[in-house]
C-alpha cells in the first residue's frame, strides 16, 4: 500500500533529516551509541592514561595535568551551553572521513608502540578523539567541541627533545635576569654559570639557579592557564594572540622575581630553616604574580584599543556620510545648509 497525504509526508523525510519519531528514541541510541565508543576509546588508552598521571605526579612541571581534563569538560560544556546542538543535526551527514581518522590514529599508535615511541604513542588519542567525534557529529559537532579538544594537548609533557630545548634557554635566561636585577638592588654577586655567589653579613651564599628552577613549571602552566582565557573569555582575535604569546615573558617575568626574591631573603634571613621556607613562599606566590600580570595586560589593551559598544557604534555610523562627502553637496565635511542660512 502506497502512503498518500500526512502518511506520505511521514513516511518520507527529506534528505540528511531525522524520520519522524525518531526525536526520543534515536537520540537516546545516539547517546548510548557515543558512550559506548568513548568508553571503548578511553580503555584503549587507559595505560597511556595511567602513565600520564604518573608524569604529573613525579615531574613539577606538569603538575597542571591533573586540571586539564577537568577545564577541557567545562570548555565543552560552555560551548554546547552557548551553541546548542541536537543528535539529530549531524544524523545522516556525518562522514566518513571521521572513521578514517579514527583507523589512522588507532593504527598510528599501533606503529608508535611497535616502535617504543612513547610520547607518539599518548598523543594519538586526540586524533582518535577528533575522530570519533566528526563521525558521531560531524562538522556541526566538531565545531563546537574543537576548543575543549584543542585544550587537552596540555595534558601531553613535552617530548625529551624539546624538552631540554627549552628548559636549558630558560635557566641560562632566569640566572642571568636574577643576576643583573640583584645588582641593580644594590647587591653584590657573582655568576657562575647558573650558580649566583651572592656576599651576606653572614657570609658568601650561592643561590643555584637548578633546572628546576628554570622557570618551565611557570611557562606550562600559564601557558594552560592564558589557553583557558581566551577559549572562555569573549575577546578579539588580536587580544586573543598577543595574551597567548606574552605567555612567555610572564613567565620569566614571575620566575627571576622568585630567584631575585629568594635571594634578598637569602641576605636577611640567618639559618637553613628560613631560607628553605622563603623558597618555597616565594614559589607559592609565581602564579598569582603572573595572573596579575595577565589581569593588567588586559586592562592595558582595553585602555590602549576601547572595544566599541553597539551605541557608539551606531553614533560613528551618522558621521560616516558626512566624512565621505555623501549628503553634503558633495563638499567632504560640509553638510549641506538650508538657502537662507548659506546666503
Amino acid at each position: 500500500m502506497i502512503p498518500t497525504g500526512a502518511d506520505a509526508a511521514l513516511a518520507t523525510p527529506k534528505a540528511g533529516e531525522p524520520p519522524a519519531g525518531w526525536d526520543l528514541r534515536g537520540a537516546r541510541a545516539w547517546w548510548w551509541a557515543l558512550g559506548a565508543a568513548a568508553a571503548v576509546l578511553a580503555l584503549a588508552y587507559a595505560p597511556n592514561l595511567i602513565d600520564l598521571s604518573r608524569i604529573w605526579s613525579n615531574d613539577d612541571n606538569y603538575q597542571h595535568g591533573f586540571l586539564v581534563i577537568p577545564i577541557a569538560l567545562f570548555i565543552l560544556w560552555r560551548r554546547l551551553t552557548e551553541i546548542p546542538w541536537k543528535p539529530e543535526s549531524g544524523l545522516g551527514t556525518a562522514p566518513w572521513w571521521g572513521w578514517a581518522l579514527l583507523a589512522a590514529a588507532l593504527v598510528a599508535r599501533a606503529v608508535a608502540y611497535e616502535r617504543s615511541l612513547q610520547w607518539v604513542e599518548t598523543a594519538t588519542i586526540l586524533p582518535a578523539i577528533i575522530g570519533l567525534v566528526w563521525a558521531f557529529g560531524g562538522r556541526p559537532l566538531l565545531y563546537r567541541t574543537w576548543p575543549a579538544i584543542l585544550f587537552l594537548v596540555f595534558m601531553l609533557p613535552l617530548p625529551n627533545a624539546v624538552n631540554g630545548l627549552i628548559a636549558l634557554p630558560l635557566q641560562r635566561i632566569a640566572a642571568t635576569g636574577s643576576y643583573y636585577l640583584l645588582q641593580l638592588s644594590g647587591f653584590w654577586v657573582i655568576q657562575q654559570g647558573n650558580v649566583l655567589s651572592l656576599t651576606t653579613p653572614f657570609g658568601t651564599r650561592s643561590l643555584d639557579v637548578a633546572l628546576a628552577c628554570s622557570g618551565l613549571k611557570m611557562l606550562m602552566t600559564l601557558a594552560a592557564t592564558v589557553t583557558a582565557t581566551i577559549l572562555l573569555l569573549p575577546l578579539p582575535m588580536w587580544k586573543r594572540v598577543v595574551l597567548l604569546i606574552s605567555a612567555v615573558p610572564i613567565a620569566l617575568i614571575s620566575n627571576i622575581t622568585r630567584i631575585v626574591t629568594t635571594g634578598w631573603c637569602y641576605y636577611y634571613i640567618e639559618g637553613e630553616t628560613g631560607q628553605h621556607w622563603a623558597h618555597d613562599i616565594s614559589g607559592f606566590m609565581m602564579m598569582p604574580l603572573a595572573l596579575v600580570l595577565v589581569g593588567l595586560e588586559l586592562q592595558v589593551l582595553a585602555w590602549l584599543v576601547p572595544e566599541t559598544t553597539e551605541a557608539e557604534e551606531e553614533e560613528r555610523k551618522k558621521f560616516i556620510p558626512l566624512i565621505s562627502g555623501k549628503g553634503t553637496g558633495g563638499k567632504p565635511g560640509k553638510p549641506d545648509m538650508p538657502r537662507d542660512f548659506a546666503d
